[in-house]
């Protein structure tokens, strides 16, 4: 069971405690409900609904058997998640992804072989990308250079 999240809108101004946001929950690619969450450190309001629409616990249930084999860690211990934590990281990689898409729009952002780096981590050189930048990155690093700019590249082909 693959549970994504589509059409999420946050709003960084109603935020307070939480992520305020509303979205679109899918499963195996099918839309089966929504999450919303109000910003004011409440959990995430999940309606699952068949296609009929009316509410499907036992799909609900499913998904919270799916999100359980999903973990996070605090202070070096592991916890799997429960359904409303997994939706919230799932809102919290789509901050990351929109971020991270905006920084490459002005600049390089690269992760240089040999160094060690934290999750969500780079290397930043205020260059917008382009294959000059790419080709003077290679010759100073190597070919094992990681430049994030080329994975947002692919995904909007």
């Amino acid at each position: 069971m693959n549970i994504t999240l589509k059409n999420v809108r946050t709003y960084e101004g109603f935020s307070e405690e939480t992520v305020a946001f509303v979205a679109s929950i899918y499963v195996n690619g099918k839309k089966v409900g929504d999450a919303k969450n109000k910003g004011q450190g409440g959990p995430n309001d999940i309606d699952v609904f068949s296609k009929d629409g009316r509410w499907d616990k036992d799909l609900k249930n499913k998904m919270e058997s799916e999100a359980r084999k999903h973990t996070w860690t605090y202070e070096s211990e592991t916890h799997p998640h429960n359904l409303d934590s997994y939706i919230g990281k799932l809102v919290d990689d789509f901050q990351e992804q929109r971020y991270l898409k905006r920084l490459c729009r002005t600049q390089t952002l690269l992760r240089i072989p040999n160094q060690t780096y934290k999750a969500g981590e780079y290397t930043a050189i205020k260059l917008k990308y382009n294959q000059n930048v790419k080709a003077r990155a290679i010759k100073t690093w190597g070919n094992k250079v990681e430049i994030l700019n080329e994975s947002f590249k692919k995904e909007s082909k």
